[in-house]
Protein backbone atom coordinates (compact mmCIF):
# COMPACT_ATOMS: atom_id res chain seq x y z
CA UNK A 1 0.00 0.00 0.00
CA UNK A 2 2.84 2.37 0.88
CA UNK A 3 4.46 1.68 -2.55
CA UNK A 4 1.22 2.51 -4.33
CA UNK A 5 0.89 5.75 -2.34
CA UNK A 6 4.45 6.79 -3.21
CA UNK A 7 3.90 6.00 -6.89
CA UNK A 8 0.76 8.14 -6.94
CA UNK A 9 2.58 11.03 -5.25
CA UNK A 10 5.40 10.83 -7.76
CA UNK A 11 2.97 10.82 -10.68
CA UNK A 12 1.06 13.83 -9.31
CA UNK A 13 4.30 15.73 -8.74
CA UNK A 14 5.38 15.08 -12.29
CA UNK A 15 2.04 16.23 -13.71
CA UNK A 16 1.91 19.39 -11.65
CA UNK A 17 5.48 20.54 -11.97
CA UNK A 18 6.66 19.08 -15.25
CA UNK A 19 9.86 18.12 -13.42
CA UNK A 20 11.92 15.29 -14.83
CA UNK A 21 13.97 12.94 -12.70
CA UNK A 22 17.13 14.65 -13.99
CA UNK A 23 16.24 17.89 -12.24
CA UNK A 24 15.75 19.79 -15.48
CA UNK A 25 13.81 23.04 -15.56
CA UNK A 26 11.30 22.28 -18.29
CA UNK A 27 9.70 25.71 -18.29
CA UNK A 28 12.98 27.66 -18.29
CA UNK A 29 14.68 29.11 -21.35
CA UNK A 30 18.21 30.46 -21.47
CA UNK A 31 18.72 33.40 -23.86
CA UNK A 32 22.32 34.19 -24.83
CA UNK A 33 22.86 37.23 -27.05
CA UNK A 34 25.71 39.54 -28.11
CA UNK A 35 26.66 43.02 -26.95
CA UNK A 36 23.95 44.86 -24.96
CA UNK A 37 25.61 48.13 -25.97
CA UNK A 38 24.33 47.48 -29.49
CA UNK A 39 20.82 48.92 -29.63
CA UNK A 40 19.44 46.15 -31.81
CA UNK A 41 20.77 43.26 -29.69
CA UNK A 42 19.60 44.87 -26.46
CA UNK A 43 16.15 45.29 -27.96
CA UNK A 44 16.08 41.73 -29.35
CA UNK A 45 17.09 40.23 -26.01
CA UNK A 46 14.45 42.11 -24.08
CA UNK A 47 11.78 41.42 -26.69
CA UNK A 48 12.45 37.66 -26.82
CA UNK A 49 12.47 37.51 -23.04
CA UNK A 50 9.17 39.38 -22.84
CA UNK A 51 7.42 37.19 -25.41
CA UNK A 52 8.64 33.98 -23.77
CA UNK A 53 7.48 35.17 -20.35
CA UNK A 54 4.07 35.99 -21.83
CA UNK A 55 4.03 32.37 -23.02
CA UNK A 56 4.58 31.27 -19.40
CA UNK A 57 8.28 30.42 -19.59
CA UNK A 58 10.83 31.47 -17.04
CA UNK A 59 13.66 33.26 -18.81
CA UNK A 60 17.27 34.04 -18.01
CA UNK A 61 18.72 36.63 -20.39
CA UNK A 62 22.47 37.05 -20.78
CA UNK A 63 24.55 39.28 -23.05
CA UNK A 64 28.26 39.17 -23.82
CA UNK A 65 30.90 41.24 -25.56
CA UNK A 66 33.25 38.42 -26.58
CA UNK A 67 33.19 34.74 -27.48
CA UNK A 68 35.00 33.60 -24.32
CA UNK A 69 32.26 35.05 -22.14
CA UNK A 70 29.54 33.47 -24.25
CA UNK A 71 31.24 30.08 -24.02
CA UNK A 72 31.15 30.32 -20.23
CA UNK A 73 27.52 31.38 -20.38
CA UNK A 74 26.70 28.29 -22.45
CA UNK A 75 28.40 26.03 -19.90
CA UNK A 76 26.49 27.66 -17.05
CA UNK A 77 23.23 27.39 -19.00
CA UNK A 78 23.78 23.66 -19.61
CA UNK A 79 24.29 23.08 -15.88
CA UNK A 80 20.79 24.48 -15.27
CA UNK A 81 19.32 21.98 -17.77
CA UNK A 82 16.71 24.33 -19.27
CA UNK A 83 13.95 23.46 -21.71
CA UNK A 84 15.93 25.17 -24.48
CA UNK A 85 18.87 27.45 -25.15
CA UNK A 86 18.49 30.26 -27.69
CA UNK A 87 21.74 31.77 -28.94
CA UNK A 88 22.58 34.82 -31.00
CA UNK A 89 26.23 33.94 -31.53
CA UNK A 90 28.96 36.43 -30.69
CA UNK A 91 31.38 34.38 -32.80
CA UNK A 92 29.67 31.83 -35.02
CA UNK A 93 32.74 29.62 -35.30
CA UNK A 94 33.81 29.44 -31.66
CA UNK A 95 30.92 27.79 -29.84
CA UNK A 96 30.95 24.17 -31.03
CA UNK A 97 32.81 22.62 -28.11
CA UNK A 98 30.62 24.31 -25.51
CA UNK A 99 27.44 23.41 -27.38
CA UNK A 100 28.47 19.76 -27.46
CA UNK A 101 27.69 19.79 -23.72
CA UNK A 102 24.12 20.84 -24.51
CA UNK A 103 23.73 17.99 -26.97
CA UNK A 104 25.14 15.49 -24.46
CA UNK A 105 22.48 16.63 -21.98
CA UNK A 106 19.65 16.53 -24.51
CA UNK A 107 19.04 20.29 -24.45
CA UNK A 108 17.63 21.75 -27.69
CA UNK A 109 19.67 24.65 -29.07
CA UNK A 110 18.06 27.22 -31.37
CA UNK A 111 20.37 29.58 -33.26
CA UNK A 112 18.96 33.10 -33.56
CA UNK A 113 19.76 34.97 -36.80
CA UNK A 114 23.44 33.92 -36.96
CA UNK A 115 24.12 30.35 -38.09
CA UNK A 116 26.49 28.61 -35.65
CA UNK A 117 29.20 26.72 -37.51
CA UNK A 118 31.20 23.51 -37.11
CA UNK A 119 28.83 21.69 -34.74
CA UNK A 120 26.04 19.12 -34.84
CA UNK A 121 24.54 20.44 -31.61
CA UNK A 122 22.13 22.87 -33.31
CA UNK A 123 18.52 21.74 -33.27
CA UNK A 124 17.04 24.59 -35.31
CA UNK A 125 17.95 27.91 -36.88
CA UNK A 126 15.64 30.91 -37.20
CA UNK A 127 16.60 33.94 -39.22
CA UNK A 128 15.65 36.05 -42.18
CA UNK A 129 16.55 35.00 -45.70
CA UNK A 130 19.94 36.67 -45.58
CA UNK A 131 20.79 36.06 -49.22
CA UNK A 132 17.60 37.93 -50.02
CA UNK A 133 18.82 40.85 -47.90
CA UNK A 134 21.67 41.43 -50.36
CA UNK A 135 19.49 40.65 -53.34
CA UNK A 136 16.90 43.20 -52.22
CA UNK A 137 19.65 45.82 -51.94
CA UNK A 138 20.80 44.93 -55.45
CA UNK A 139 17.28 45.01 -56.88
CA UNK A 140 16.89 48.49 -55.44
CA UNK A 141 20.07 49.59 -57.24
CA UNK A 142 18.87 47.95 -60.45
CA UNK A 143 15.51 49.69 -60.34
CA UNK A 144 16.70 53.16 -59.35
CA UNK A 145 19.44 53.22 -62.00
CA UNK A 146 17.28 51.65 -64.74
CA UNK A 147 19.92 49.00 -65.32
CA UNK A 148 17.48 46.69 -67.09
CA UNK A 149 17.14 49.31 -69.81
CA UNK A 150 20.91 49.39 -70.34
CA UNK A 151 21.65 52.63 -68.45
CA UNK A 152 25.19 53.33 -67.31
CA UNK A 153 28.04 53.23 -66.78
CA UNK A 154 27.87 53.94 -63.04
CA UNK A 155 30.66 53.54 -60.49
CA UNK A 156 30.09 51.23 -57.53
CA UNK A 157 31.89 50.02 -54.38
CA UNK A 158 31.01 47.38 -51.78
CA UNK A 159 31.29 47.41 -47.97
CA UNK A 160 30.66 43.94 -46.53
CA UNK A 161 30.28 42.77 -42.94
CA UNK A 162 32.64 40.81 -40.74
CA UNK A 163 34.16 37.55 -41.99
CA UNK A 164 33.47 35.84 -38.64
CA UNK A 165 29.72 36.38 -39.05
CA UNK A 166 28.16 33.67 -41.21
CA UNK A 167 25.51 36.10 -42.40
CA UNK A 168 28.01 38.57 -43.86
CA UNK A 169 28.98 36.55 -46.96
CA UNK A 170 25.30 35.78 -47.56
CA UNK A 171 24.50 39.49 -47.63
CA UNK A 172 27.44 40.20 -49.92
CA UNK A 173 26.87 37.29 -52.29
CA UNK A 174 23.18 38.08 -52.56
CA UNK A 175 24.00 41.60 -53.73
CA UNK A 176 27.14 40.92 -55.74
CA UNK A 177 25.83 37.88 -57.63
CA UNK A 178 22.71 39.79 -58.63
CA UNK A 179 24.69 42.81 -59.86
CA UNK A 180 27.56 40.90 -61.46
CA UNK A 181 25.92 40.68 -64.92
CA UNK A 182 25.80 44.49 -64.95
CA UNK A 183 29.43 44.63 -63.85
CA UNK A 184 30.36 42.21 -66.64
CA UNK A 185 28.52 44.38 -69.19
CA UNK A 186 30.28 47.53 -67.97
CA UNK A 187 27.09 49.20 -66.75
CA UNK A 188 28.52 49.08 -63.22
CA UNK A 189 32.24 49.75 -62.75
CA UNK A 190 34.11 48.85 -59.55
CA UNK A 191 36.82 51.49 -59.90
CA UNK A 192 38.88 50.20 -56.95
CA UNK A 193 38.77 46.66 -58.33
CA UNK A 194 37.79 45.37 -54.87
CA UNK A 195 35.12 42.79 -55.60
CA UNK A 196 35.74 39.67 -53.49
CA UNK A 197 34.22 39.23 -50.05
CA UNK A 198 37.48 38.97 -48.10
CA UNK A 199 38.75 42.23 -49.58
CA UNK A 200 35.61 44.24 -48.89
CA UNK A 201 34.80 42.64 -45.49
CA UNK A 202 34.83 44.85 -42.38
CA UNK A 203 36.52 43.28 -39.36
CA UNK A 204 34.15 43.06 -36.41
CA UNK A 205 31.49 45.07 -38.27
CA UNK A 206 33.30 48.10 -36.84
CA UNK A 207 32.42 51.34 -38.62
CA UNK A 208 35.89 52.76 -37.98
CA UNK A 209 37.40 49.92 -40.01
CA UNK A 210 35.02 50.56 -42.89
CA UNK A 211 35.62 54.30 -42.68
CA UNK A 212 39.38 53.78 -42.89
CA UNK A 213 39.06 51.62 -46.00
CA UNK A 214 36.56 53.90 -47.73
CA UNK A 215 38.66 56.98 -46.97
CA UNK A 216 41.57 55.32 -48.78
CA UNK A 217 39.35 54.40 -51.72
CA UNK A 218 37.93 57.91 -52.03
CA UNK A 219 41.39 59.48 -51.89
CA UNK A 220 42.93 57.06 -54.38
CA UNK A 221 40.16 56.50 -56.90
CA UNK A 222 37.61 59.30 -56.59
CA UNK A 223 39.65 62.48 -56.33
CA UNK A 224 39.56 65.21 -58.93
CA UNK A 225 35.79 65.28 -59.23
CA UNK A 226 35.26 61.62 -60.18
CA UNK A 227 31.85 60.48 -58.96
CA UNK A 228 31.06 57.46 -56.81
CA UNK A 229 27.51 56.59 -57.82
CA UNK A 230 26.64 53.51 -55.73
CA UNK A 231 27.83 52.06 -52.45
CA UNK A 232 26.34 48.73 -51.38
CA UNK A 233 26.90 48.79 -47.61
CA UNK A 234 25.91 45.70 -45.68
CA UNK A 235 24.24 47.58 -42.82
CA UNK A 236 23.37 51.05 -41.61
CA UNK A 237 26.49 51.46 -39.46
CA UNK A 238 28.70 50.72 -42.46
CA UNK A 239 26.65 53.11 -44.57
CA UNK A 240 27.30 55.72 -41.87
CA UNK A 241 31.01 54.93 -42.13
CA UNK A 242 30.90 55.84 -45.81
CA UNK A 243 29.22 59.14 -44.95
CA UNK A 244 31.94 59.87 -42.38
CA UNK A 245 34.66 58.96 -44.88
CA UNK A 246 33.21 61.41 -47.40
CA UNK A 247 33.23 64.17 -44.81
CA UNK A 248 36.80 63.39 -43.73
CA UNK A 249 38.19 63.83 -47.24
CA UNK A 250 35.88 66.66 -48.24
CA UNK A 251 34.15 64.56 -50.89
CA UNK A 252 31.04 66.51 -51.85
CA UNK A 253 29.42 64.17 -54.37
CA UNK A 254 27.19 61.90 -52.29
CA UNK A 255 26.41 58.54 -53.98
CA UNK A 256 23.20 58.35 -55.94
CA UNK A 257 22.44 55.18 -54.00
CA UNK A 258 23.71 54.12 -50.57
CA UNK A 259 22.22 50.92 -49.15
CA UNK A 260 21.99 49.70 -45.58
CA UNK A 261 20.35 47.15 -43.31
CA UNK A 262 18.78 46.92 -39.83
CA UNK A 263 16.55 50.01 -40.00
CA UNK A 264 18.27 51.35 -36.90
CA UNK A 265 17.89 54.87 -35.59
CA UNK A 266 20.94 56.21 -37.43
CA UNK A 267 19.95 54.56 -40.68
CA UNK A 268 16.42 55.91 -40.49
CA UNK A 269 17.73 59.40 -39.71
CA UNK A 270 20.10 59.24 -42.69
CA UNK A 271 17.27 58.14 -44.97
CA UNK A 272 15.08 61.01 -43.79
CA UNK A 273 17.92 63.48 -44.37
CA UNK A 274 18.67 62.08 -47.81
CA UNK A 275 22.16 60.81 -46.96
CA UNK A 276 21.18 57.13 -47.29
CA UNK A 277 18.85 55.70 -49.91
CA UNK A 278 17.41 52.60 -48.28
CA UNK A 279 17.72 49.99 -45.59
CA UNK A 280 16.54 46.44 -45.06
CA UNK A 281 14.14 45.93 -42.19
CA UNK A 282 14.23 42.58 -40.40
CA UNK A 283 11.39 43.07 -37.95
CA UNK A 284 12.57 41.67 -34.57
CA UNK A 285 8.98 40.99 -33.53
CA UNK A 286 8.58 38.59 -36.45
CA UNK A 287 11.74 36.64 -35.63
CA UNK A 288 11.29 36.65 -31.85
CA UNK A 289 7.73 35.44 -32.34
CA UNK A 290 9.07 32.57 -34.42
CA UNK A 291 11.56 31.72 -31.65
CA UNK A 292 8.74 31.48 -29.11
CA UNK A 293 6.83 29.06 -31.36
CA UNK A 294 9.99 26.97 -31.86
CA UNK A 295 10.61 26.79 -28.12
CA UNK A 296 7.00 25.77 -27.48
CA UNK A 297 7.26 22.98 -30.04
CA UNK A 298 10.51 21.49 -28.74
CA UNK A 299 9.29 21.63 -25.13
CA UNK A 300 6.11 19.80 -26.13
CA UNK A 301 8.12 17.27 -28.12
CA UNK A 302 6.68 18.25 -31.49
CA UNK A 303 8.27 19.44 -34.74
CA UNK A 304 8.51 23.24 -35.16
CA UNK A 305 7.29 24.67 -38.44
CA UNK A 306 10.31 25.06 -40.73
CA UNK A 307 10.59 26.13 -44.36
CA UNK A 308 14.13 25.10 -45.32
CA UNK A 309 15.51 21.62 -44.80
CA UNK A 310 18.15 21.57 -47.55
CA UNK A 311 20.04 24.86 -47.90
CA UNK A 312 21.34 25.89 -44.48
CA UNK A 313 24.61 24.05 -43.86
CA UNK A 314 27.18 24.70 -41.13
CA UNK A 315 30.01 22.46 -42.42
CA UNK A 316 28.84 19.58 -40.20
CA UNK A 317 25.11 19.28 -40.79
CA UNK A 318 22.14 20.66 -42.65
CA UNK A 319 20.27 22.69 -40.03
CA UNK A 320 16.45 22.65 -40.10
CA UNK A 321 15.55 26.30 -40.47
CA UNK A 322 12.84 28.89 -40.74
CA UNK A 323 13.69 31.93 -42.87
CA UNK A 324 11.51 35.03 -42.62
CA UNK A 325 11.22 37.58 -45.43
CA UNK A 326 12.83 41.02 -44.93
CA UNK A 327 11.44 44.34 -46.19
CA UNK A 328 12.89 47.26 -48.17
CA UNK A 329 12.59 50.63 -46.42
CA UNK A 330 13.22 53.98 -48.11
CA UNK A 331 11.81 57.49 -47.90
CA UNK A 332 8.40 56.28 -49.12
CA UNK A 333 7.68 53.96 -46.18
CA UNK A 334 10.23 54.87 -43.52
CA UNK A 335 7.59 55.63 -40.91
CA UNK A 336 6.46 52.00 -40.59
CA UNK A 337 9.68 51.02 -38.80
CA UNK A 338 9.35 50.38 -35.07
CA UNK A 339 11.89 52.27 -32.98
CA UNK A 340 14.33 50.46 -30.71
Amino acid sequence: MRKIFLAICLAVCTLLTGCADDGGQKNTVQLLFPDPNSGIWKYIGELCAQLLREANYEVELHHCTNAATQIEQIKEAVEKNPAAIVIGAQDTGALGEALALAKENGIPVIAYDRLIMHTDAISYYASFDNTSVGEFQARYVEEKLNLKSGAGPFTIEFIAGSADDTNAPLFFNGAYDYLKPYIDKGQLVVVSGQQDFRTVATDGWKPENAQRRMTEILQKYYSGGKSLNVVVAANDDLAGALIQAQQSVGYSGAPTILTGQDAGANGIANIKSGKQSMTIYKDPEVLCGKIVRMVKAVVEGSQPAINDVTNIKNDVMTVPSYLCIPMIIDSTNVNIVKKF
